[in-house]
């Protein structure tokens, strides 16, 4: 029997060439994702490019970064590259490739201390189409403002990608006050109500909810007397007050609530008037005339008016009821 010692060097030899061969079987390119340890010919192309960029040779400079993303992109320095590509974009004037070369930081190194430069680049990106300080090209002769399609595009890959409530909250409140401007006012109010749900702390949070009420009740000015919106704009001006009562707008909330419920009196009001005098059905207005007296708390004004409409309707609705059947 061999000794103990003699043992335990042989089975150390087994193992090690146990691991020698499974090592072996790893040789070869690293797998997509995974960084080089080193790579001195990439690092010494992003030297030249940080040279060229500095004497003011863009394009070259460019050309040096796009071949170590290109030839390099397992590089330490790889992330780098593409950040530099990007922000040389940008000086050129174009932010749509720039925003292209962030986004390629943003998908491929989200481990990389860069991942939240280059989201905020975007969203710098974004915020300035948003506010018409971006132009786009028209045939390559005319500048224009850079296309909806585009802003919200920006944008909403910002809201998706943004690691921390802050930059995400910036964002959605940027897209959300960028349709209200451009007129989507639906598109605008989701924007904001999701805003609130996903980040309630957010600085941004009181005035998105404000904003869903206000969009809301705005519909009333816009010719759509539609209850159900006035009653939507109520509870989020409710939902306010709830979840921000001692926000220096939590008066402006309350208030909110007292005009929806006012102009939702109105509005029954209105209706009752359509069955009395076009739909001539007399049983509807009166019930909507009596529940418009009952809300007098609500709408004084309205509640006088009502008694007025409900005699007459009592009237016909007597009349129609003793008259013969044909």
């Amino acid at each position: 029997m061999l000794p103990n010692m003699r043992k335990m060097t042989i089975l150390a030899a087994l193992l090690g060439a146990l691991t020698l061969t499974m090592c072996s079987q790893d040789d070869g390119p690293l797998p997509a994702g995974r960084v080089q340890a080193t790579d001195a010919k990439a690092d010494a192309l992003l030297a030249r490019a940080r040279g060229l960029q500095q004497a003011g040779k863009l394009s070259a400079a460019r050309s040096v970064l796009t071949e170590i993303v290109s030839d390099h992109d397992l590089a330490p320095c790889a992330a780098q590259a593409r950040m530099m590509i990007g922000e040389i974009e940008e000086k050129l004037g174009d932010p749509r490739e720039a925003f292209r070369q962030y986004g390629k930081v943003v998908e491929g190194y989200q481990s990389s201390e860069l991942y939240e430069q280059a989201l905020n680049r975007q969203l710098a990106i974004g915020t300035a189409a948003a506010n018409g300080k971006l132009m786009g090209k028209v045939l390559w002769l005319w500048d224009v403002p850079m296309e909806e399609g585009k802003v919200v595009e920006w944008l909403q890959s910002v809201i998706k990608n943004a690691p921390y409530a802050d930059m995400s909250a910036t964002a959605a409140s940027v897209l959300g006050n960028y349709l209200v401007k451009r007129k989507k006012f639906d598109e605008a109010a989701q924007v904001f109500k999701k805003l609130v749900e996903d980040y309630p702390d957010s600085p941004y949070a009181p005035g998105g909810q404000l904003m869903v009420a206000r969009l809301w009740a705005s519909s009333h000015t816009r010719g759509d007397n539609n209850l159900v919106n006035l009653d939507r704009a109520r509870e989020a001006y409710e939902e306010f007050t709830l979840l921000y009562p001692n926000h220096k707008d939590a008066g402006v909330a309350r208030s909110g609530v007292k005009e929806m419920q006012r102009l939702m009196v109105d509005q029954e009001l209105e209706v009752g008037r359509y069955y009395l005098e076009r739909a001539r059905e007399y049983g509807p207005a009166v019930f909507c005339f009596e529940d418009v007296i009952r809300q007098a708390d609500v709408n004084p004004q309205a509640a006088q008016k009502a008694r007025q409409y409900l005699a007459q309707a009592r009237a016909a609705l007597s009349a129609a009821s003793s008259s013969p059947k044909s």
